[in-house]
């Protein structure tokens, strides 16, 4: 076992200072360094590295944003592999994508939904990178609500979905976010939600879709409920 990650260890002549990630303070008395069974009385405080989980990570997609969420991914020990689909053996996807592929997703959804396999994605739109929502279990909102909520709250709807069909049918868009530094930080993203679910807490990005501006930092978390089947069809 080791202590959390902003856990500092601060030597006093009584003892030990600890210095919380919370910037909390605790004090342990005695001589000599903390041992391991020092770490049990420190758990429940978060104080304490949590292990992650085994399984493997499946990257569906390429580019900047796909190679450095692997690169993140290996440093933490995470296993990842590269494929064209999802599969029973994997323990999550992740779909990464330079723009929305809005047909290729809706069935992705279904498909990943068919097998209880949690994925995540993110792509490119205007100037925004866009991630999530996370859907890490059946009562988790995927692509299609994200989709339905998009349609319903648009000012445009008709010209949106004429949009998403071009992308569909090989369009290709102008976009101020494709750089380096974008896609790392979109990937960054990913990742600190996928170290989270591994290490069995929720991950922020559960019931969120993320926004995220290069052009000035900006970043926003969009709410996106579950909506109940057949409540609402694809047309406006």
């Amino acid at each position: 076992m080791d202590w959390a990650g902003g856990v500092s260890i601060v030597p006093q002549p009584t003892g030990r200072l600890i210095h919380t990630p919370a910037e909390e303070y605790f004090t342990v008395r005695g001589s000599g360094d903390l041992v391991p069974d020092s770490f049990a009385a420190f758990a429940d405080d978060g104080l304490v590295a949590t292990s992650l989980s085994s399984g493997t990570v499946g990257l569906l997609g390429d580019g900047l944003v796909a190679d450095e969420l692997g690169r993140i991914l290996r440093a933490a020990d995470l296993a990842v592999k590269v494929v064209d689909e999802p599969s029973r053996d994997l323990a999550v996807l992740v779909a990464t994508s330079r723009w929305l592929p809005d047909t290729a997703w809706t069935v992705l959804d279904e498909r990943c939904r068919g097998i209880a396999l949690p994925w995540h994605r993110c792509y490119a739109e205007g100037r925004r990178w866009y991630l999530g929502p996370f859907t890490t279990g059946s009562d988790a909102p995927g692509y299609l609500d994200t989709r339905l909520r998009r349609i319903a709250a648009s000012p445009w709807p008709d010209e949106l979905l004429a949009y998403w069909r071009w992308l569909d049918g090989g369009g290709t868009p102008s976009s101020d976010c494709l750089s380096e530094l974008a896609a790392t930080t979109a990937a960054a993203l990913l990742a600190a939600d996928l170290i989270i679910w591994f290490g069995g807490k929720r991950p922020p990005g559960r019931g969120f879709q993320c926004g995220y501006d290069p052009l000035t930092g900006e970043l926003r978390r969009h709410p996106v409920l579950p909506i109940p089947s057949g409540l609402m069809r694809d047309q406006p």
